[in-house]
């Protein structure tokens, strides 16, 4: 009982890590498109106020020299630059984030997996003694079939002695024994 309200309460706090997962995921993925929607705003915005700061410029001191202009163009375009690059790293940082969940979530994997695999080599290792024990136990007993079956070929032999010897009485010829032999008696 207590086996089965520990597994059942391990598949609903699964269920609910589960469920918090998939709830923060998609708050991150708001939070995110939020992040990107607000960062173009900011860069309209960025834009729109160099514009006008510019045009105000032009209206209050007249239009500048044509070196000025460069200049302006070229820090625009550097601003640009900078811009684009600011927003690549903010792609990259996005990616290296998803990265590390998944390589946190690969981490977890590997550790049960790792856990599981020493469970396993556990349970080989009993399972080599039990065999060892088994192949053991049937050398004994093959050994002692053999025993047995020697045995057994002897009390045939002897009584197959002792049927010829009654067989042979009337003959006064004696049955060859050999020194050292003695005879069972089987019941």
């Amino acid at each position: 009982e207590l086996q089965g309200a520990h597994e059942q309460e391990k598949l609903l706090l699964t269920e609910s890590h589960h469920r918090s997962e998939a709830a923060l995921q998609e708050k991150i993925q708001a939070l995110n498109s939020q992040l990107k929607s607000f960062q173009e705003r900011m860069k309209r915005v960025e834009e729109s106020l160099l514009r006008t700061d510019y045009k105000k410029h032009i209206q209050e001191h007249g239009s500048p020299s044509p070196f000025w202009e460069q200049e302006l163009e070229s820090l625009h375009f550097v601003i640009e630059m900078k811009n684009e690059h600011i927003h690549g790293l903010d792609k990259k940082l996005l990616h290296l984030e998803t990265v590390e969940e998944r390589n946190l979530l690969l981490e977890e994997k590997m550790k049960t997996l790792q856990q599981e695999n020493e469970d396993l080599q556990v349970r080989i290792q009993n399972h080599l003694v039990m065999a060892r024990q088994l192949s053991e136990e049937l050398q004994a007993a093959r050994g002692a079939l053999e025993k047995e079956a020697q045995l057994l070929d002897q009390a045939r032999r002897e009584k197959e002695e002792l049927l010829y010897r009654v067989l042979s009485a009337g003959d006064d010829t004696p049955f060859p024994v050999a020194a050292g032999e003695v005879p069972l008696i089987a019941t």
